[in-house]
């Protein structure tokens, strides 16, 4: 196999993912992965696999029923978003109707009350049911965007739409991670939540951190030096004379050589000050006394 048919064949892989992206991360056709690869894992005894053997395979037919799914919403609808797009018109309408019907139930079991009020609101559920993939959309996209805001006012529009794309990326691998951890792992709420956590951490390990993530970093960061610099002036003050160097003599660098006194000018010091200058008046002259002239024999 040369390159170019290499390169075609990752371009037809980037393609297929392209088409499957909004459904299986936003939509329910991860819930079709899934039922495929559990069924797959669940019946591999029959099909002579083990249990490595059954996941590959179940991870091949969960790709194909998650294109049938998204061919399906194609046909239907015109693709995912125009599928959102009617599932957001008719989401009231829904509603009333399941409050509708879960009235004239009552009705019809001589329900009156709180006991009729409580099967309407169960009937208006039902409504919101059917369209919780909508409301899943949503609570999703949410949650990414005040990073995605942040990125494109800290950094501008490049800034933005990169981190745009990693939070597109980290999504896809979560909930791909959640769709095969909810077919391992049949608990509900467990198996995906575990499958999302694991997607997302081998994704971010690829995209690096998020804006979001960084930004709060620096933030931290910049407040514990600033923490470190108020201690630092608490401890010595605003007086520059109070640093480590000034205040102890072990590490000061610049010591001040102390004064030295010969014997003979010390004699010559007591004299001058014990006679009053009387005496010699050299005595009193310090270059006399250094040079020592005053050592001689000099009469007035």
């Amino acid at each position: 196999m040369n390159v170019g048919s290499i390169a075609s064949s990752g371009w037809k892989y980037i393609q297929r993912a392209g088409r499957l992206y909004p459904d299986f991360v936003l939509g329910t056709g991860n819930e079709a992965f899934t039922n495929a690869m559990r069924s797959a894992v669940k019946n591999r005894a029959a099909a002579n696999q083990n249990y490595f053997q059954a996941v590959w395979s179940g991870t091949k037919k969960g790709v194909h029923a998650a294109e049938k799914h998204n061919n399906m919403m194609i046909k239907k609808h015109g693709g995912f978003w125009k599928s959102n797009w009617e599932a957001l018109k008719s989401f009231p309408a829904k509603v009333k109707q399941g409050w509708r019907v879960g009235g004239k139930l009552a009705d019809r079991a001589g329900k009156t009350g709180f006991n009729k009020f409580w099967s309407q609101f169960k009937g208006s559920l039902s409504g919101m049911g059917k369209r919780m993939p909508l409301i899943g959309t949503l609570l999703i996209v949410a949650t990414e965007l005040p990073n995605i805001i942040s990125a494109f006012k800290d950094k501008g529009l490049a800034g933005g739409v990169t981190e745009t794309g990693k939070a597109g990326l980290r999504l896809g691998a979560g909930m791909a991670g959640a769709a095969i951890g909810q077919a391992l792992i049949p608990i509900p709420i467990v198996g995906g939540l575990v499958g999302y956590m694991a997607g997302d951490w081998l994704m971010s390990k690829f995209t690096g951190k998020s804006h979001s993530e960084k930004k709060a970093e620096a933030e931290q960061a910049q407040k514990q030096q600033l923490s470190q610099q108020q201690m630092m002036m608490q401890q010595y003050g605003a007086n520059p004379m109070s640093s480590p160097m000034m205040t102890n003599p072990a590490v000061n660098q610049f010591s001040i050589p102390q004064p030295t006194i010969s014997p003979q000018e010390l004699m010559a010091m007591q004299r001058a000050l014990y006679s009053q200058g009387a005496g010699n008046p050299l005595d009193q002259d310090f270059m006399a006394m250094t040079s020592g002239i005053n050592r001689l024999n000099y009469k007035c």
